[in-house]
């Protein structure tokens, strides 16, 4: 009896919700559905090799510290989504305003990379991109990645 009160109040209310939640969806692109939703346009294996090989836009790497010194994409930056706004705070990180910025973290259904994404935008930089299938795609597609000391 509890559990039939328990899920007719929980459909309830989902009903009175907005937006309702899905009872089923793509939980596989659920990071690149936010992404989209939120304007944040997203880039692939090929634009991160044009960002190293070029030098632009910068790569921003939103997973913990630790992480990036074990392993991470040529030419990035860590930018730990959980320390993001103290660091752009206390400027211990120069970005500019005018070059674009592509974040990415771990893998496709990680979403610290969106977040970073998020945040800067919100902070005001106007051209953020996200690489959504993050070090997992990156290897997949047969980029290297280097370690720091």
């Amino acid at each position: 009896m509890l559990l039939i009160i328990a899920t007719i109040l929980g459909c309830l209310t989902n009903f009175l919700r907005s937006p309702q939640l899905a009872w089923r969806g793509a939980w596989a692109q659920h990071v690149e559905q936010r992404a989209w939703q939120a304007g944040i346009r997203l880039v692939g294996p090929t634009a991160v090799r044009h960002a190293i090989e070029t030098g632009r836009p910068k790569i921003l790497d939103a997973r913990p510290t630790i992480d990036f010194h074990t392993c991470h994409i040529p030419e990035a930056q860590s930018l730990p989504f959980e320390l993001a706004t103290e660091m752009l705070t206390s400027m211990q990180i120069d970005l500019g305003r005018d070059p674009a910025i592509i974040t990415y973290c771990a893998r496709p259904d990680c979403d610290e990379g969106l977040e970073l994404a998020l945040l800067l935008r919100r902070s005001g930089f106007t051209n953020v991109l996200l690489f959504a299938g993050g070090l997992t795609e990156w290897q997949l597609s047969g980029g290297r990645i280097e370690a720091s000391p």
